[in-house]
């Protein structure tokens, strides 16, 4: 009996629960939306039915906006706006306010659970807080719109850092010259998480290529069971090692949308092929969240996920034997990573700037980030410490070591709208209602009408480097 396929297919994957869980967290898909020009938003309701609203436009006589000298009040307490993050942000306030002791300041800070919009509440209104936390995904947008600092030269020294990381939280002024913002504070990375003994019934390997991940894949699935030997997510995010893997990308060296490609072809063709010929589900289908769920319930073999992955196992599913390898080469012989991380920002409205700044560089610095609790859900992005965080979690190494050459979960400025029609043209594909060269064609047409501003103005950051999506 063939397996019963449901007829909705989710375009949001979940990647666990809890901020530091979530490799996209749930405040990096709100960048498209803050400050976007209101024709962009206008031309992608037209082309893709998008619901976002605009916002009013930047003006540059509004106040934040505006240059501001450092106050000259030092009782006034530092404000720190973080996300919401369990045990991490404990440890964070006990090492900040640790550090303000030490410089005769205070500190307020406050964690926010519905962090993305409280940040974009926060960095549009009178009192703007001192010290944020910006995703890779979100900081293009932030920086764009003039929201953040640039650090001051020589304060924050990337040597210790991966160049893709670092360069992440870059961005050309209107000379051309390369500005740093901030630092890594953690990374994440998607790997190939499989169930080990089912895997080891059929005296199979890890896959290392397309054709093994199809054939184990194959080998996994149970009609009987309901079960999907392959779990997909109709998102970019999961798919884009499949475009990498076939030698592709999003943006080009020259900054242009590459989207339409044979190397998208290829990728796109194995990703659905698999799904269409039984042998691949989505979460949904089995009336779960996410994959890493799918797979602790028996229902699925083989996903990409990330390391986030480990906790929520260790916590919702003890029990589960789960193995983990590096995401399997395609034909352009590449197994190239996604990575997400985020950076402690200081907003340009700020009257603490330098102290903030300080504040920016203690944290990201060795001894505090080695003092925060870590349960494998997340790597501290400094080169020396993830050697000791791989000997602390041997069992996920594979998502350690593929953060050198990983590319950044990162947009051009405006690009969310690109994201969340890449999503929801997914869903028309597993359903079969679209073939991929129509959907990379509309891809197309869209991503070089949001990237004609980036163009006119400034360098598009390179999204085949250090500003992948």
């Amino acid at each position: 009996m063939p397996i019963q396929r449901s007829l909705i297919v989710s375009n949001n994957a979940r990647p666990g629960r809890g901020n530091l869980e979530r490799g996209a967290a749930p405040w990096v898909t709100l960048s498209g939306r803050l400050q976007l020009n209101f024709r962009l938003l206008l031309l992608a309701a037209l082309l893709s039915g998008c619901n976002a609203l605009p916002f009013r436009p930047r003006l540059p006589e509004l106040p934040f906006l505006q240059p501001q000298s450092e106050s000259g009040d030092p009782a006034r307490p530092l404000q720190l706006l973080f996300p919401e993050e369990g045990p991490i942000t404990q440890a964070l306030r006990s090492q900040t306010d640790s550090w303000a002791e030490g410089k005769q300041l205070s500190v307020d800070l406050s964690a926010s659970a519905a962090y993305g919009q409280e940040l974009v509440d926060r960095l549009s209104g009178e009192e703007p807080p001192d010290l944020v936390v910006a995703t890779a995904f979100l900081f293009p947008d932030l920086a764009h719109q003039g929201f953040l600092a640039p650090a001051p030269e020589g304060l924050l020294d990337p040597a210790d850092y991966p160049p893709l990381l670092a360069a992440a939280f870059t961005r050309p002024n209107k000379e051309g010259l390369l500005l740093r913002y901030c630092l890594p504070r953690e990374v994440r990375t998607l790997a190939l998480v499989f169930d080990s003994p089912g895997l080891s019934a059929l005296g199979l390997p890890p896959p290392t290529s397309w054709e093994s991940l199809r054939e184990a894949a194959v080998g996994l699935t149970d009609e009987e069971r309901n079960r999907f030997g392959f779990i997909e997510a109709p998102d970019l995010s999961r798919w884009l090692p499949f475009l990498f893997g076939a030698g592709g990308t999003v943006i080009d060296e020259n900054g242009g949308i590459s989207i339409e490609s044979p190397a998208a072809d290829s990728a796109m063709d194995w990703y659905i092929q698999i799904f269409r010929d039984n042998f691949a589900g989505h979460a949904g289908e089995s009336n779960n969240e996410w994959a890493g769920e799918v797979l602790a319930k028996g229902k699925g073999g083989i996903t990409i996920e990330g390391n986030w992955i480990a906790p929520y196992f260790e916590t919702e599913f003890p029990a589960y034997q789960f193995g983990v390898a590096p995401i399997p080469s395609g034909p352009a012989g590449l197994n190239t990573s996604v990575a997400f991380t985020s950076c402690y920002a200081v907003p340009a409205a700020s009257t603490r700037k330098n102290d903030a700044f300080a504040l920016a560089a203690f944290l990201t610095g060795h001894e505090a980030v080695g003092s925060l609790p870590n349960d494998g859900g997340w790597m501290p992005a400094q080169n020396q410490m993830r050697e000791d965080w791989k000997r602390s979690f041997p069992s996920l190494v594979p998502f350690a070591d593929a953060v050198a050459t990983a590319r950044v979960w990162q947009f051009p400025p405006g690009f969310s709208i690109f994201l969340d029609s890449f999503n929801r043209g997914m869903v028309h594909l597993f359903a079969a209602t679209v073939e991929a060269p129509d959907f990379f064609a509309e891809l197309q047409e869209l991503g070089e009408t949001l990237l004609e501003p980036a163009v006119d103005s400034e360098p598009a950051p390179d999204a085949s480097q250090s500003s992948s999506p």
